[in-house]
Formats: structure tokens, sequence, C-alpha cells
């Protein structure tokens, strides 16, 4: 497919394709879209080949600022920069618990509008790879659950991070990198035999409860505009 994903914004909707980023926004009713060429294309391309790497690779171009923010903050010596004693201080862990609960449910009123772009996102989205026309009228009908979504590859990542974490926890970057490169492909293999059916079900109950919200009619025309306009700069591309 020409679109290889999206990303919601509070503002806006991100499309990308192999070769562009192209981010569509919402202001006070006009719909702006800004189309970037991707750097370094040509290494993108070997990596798309190399199993592993091809993963990374995926989820570099859809957030590359994040992605190298994430590489960055892992590469820096935290311990040199601030030194630690030997003291070690142990909290129960249902506080803690606690806190993230009641942090998600707090997400899920205070950023309704991020997720109804992530609702429209995903009903564009999910039009587009049945091969029907992206209509306004056909967006309305999709679902907001998309196969596709991070949120299933995150299912799958977490119990890989835990994992690498208690063999190689002095590395972070290698738990970063290594995490993403192995759940891609238990993500690609599991989609395309139906396996780790249980685990797509919780991803699912989590998009439609928590990560995503019903869009208006304003939304997923930004959502179907900068998908029309990823798919016309991929299409060029080919034809160069």
């Amino acid at each position: 497919m020409a679109v290889i994903g999206g990303r919601a914004h509070i503002n806006g909707i991100t499309f990308a394709t192999n070769s562009h980023v192209v981010r569509g926004k919402l202001s006070h009713g006009n719909i702006s879209i800004n189309v970037t060429r991707l750097p370094g294309i040509r290494i993108f391309k070997l990596m798309d080949q190399v199993p592993c790497l091809r993963g990374v690779s995926k989820l570099a171009k859809l957030n590359l600022k994040l992605f190298l923010s994430l590489i960055l903050f892992f590469v820096i010596p935290w311990d040199w920069i601030f030194p630690s004693n030997d003291m070690v201080v142990t909290e129960p862990v249902w506080p803690v618990l606690a806190i993230c609960g009641v942090v998600l449910i707090a997400s899920v009123f205070l950023l309704k509008r991020l997720w109804q772009f992530h609702g429209a996102e995903h009903k564009a989205f999910n039009i587009y790879t049945s091969g029907t026309d992206l209509s306004m009228s056909a967006v309305k009908e999709a679902s907001r659950i998309s196969e596709r979504c991070g949120t299933n590859l995150v299912v799958i990542l977490f119990p890989i991070l835990i994992l690498l974490s208690s063999v190689a926890y002095q590395m972070p970057l290698l738990i970063l990198v290594g995490s993403l490169s192995i759940g891609y492909e238990v993500f690609n293999w599991s989609s395309r035999r139906n396996h780790l059916k249980r685990a797509f079900l919780i991803a699912s109950f989590i998009q439609k409860h928590i990560v995503t919200a019903e869009p208006t009619e304003e939304q997923m025309r930004v959502a179907i505009a900068t998908l029309v306009k990823a798919i016309e700069c991929e299409e060029k591309m080919v034809l160069a």
C-alpha cells in the first residue's frame, strides 16, 4: 500500500508513506496540509528488506522526531549526570498502579479531542485498506478499531519489554530497539496468520473504550483530505 500508517494529534492527523510525511491540521474550521519528504529514504528502503530492522524503519517513518528523541534519551549517560547513592528505597506497587490508573482515566476525558482525531484516522485508514472510495459516507460507517493500530503492537511489545529488561536491564537502548524489532515481527506474523487473538481482543477493547472516540464530521474531513494527499504523494513518486 502507498500509505503505511498514521497517528493523531490534538489538532489533526498525520499519515506516512515510504517517502513522505503528510500532516493535516484543523484550525478554526479550516484544513491545512503540510507535506514533508522523509530524509534518508535509501536507508529506510534497505531497512525495510531486513527482518527486525523493518519494524524499526516503519515506526521511525511514522514519528521520526519522537523516535530520534527516544534514542537520544537512552544514549545519554544519566548515571554520570545524576549519580545515585547506594540506598535502595522500596515502595509498595499498589500506590504506583493506582496513580497510573488515575492518570489513564483522566486522560480519557482530558484528551477527548485527541481520541476523536485518532478515531477519524482509524475510520479513514480502514476504508483505504478495504479498497473502498474515501467518501464521507463510507468513513462515517467505518469502525474505529484498526488491526494496524499501534495499540496492537504495544500489547505484544509489553511482555517482550519486560522479558528483555530482566535480561539486559543495564542496556536500555538495546532493550528499546530489540523490543521494537521483535515486537513488530511477532505482530506482522500474527496479523497475517490470525494468531494471538486474545492479545488483539485486549487491544480492540483499549481502542474502542480508551484511545479512540467518535469523531466529528470536521475531523473526518481532515482525515480524508490528509490521506488523499498522502496517496497522491506516493503515486507521484512511483510515476517519477
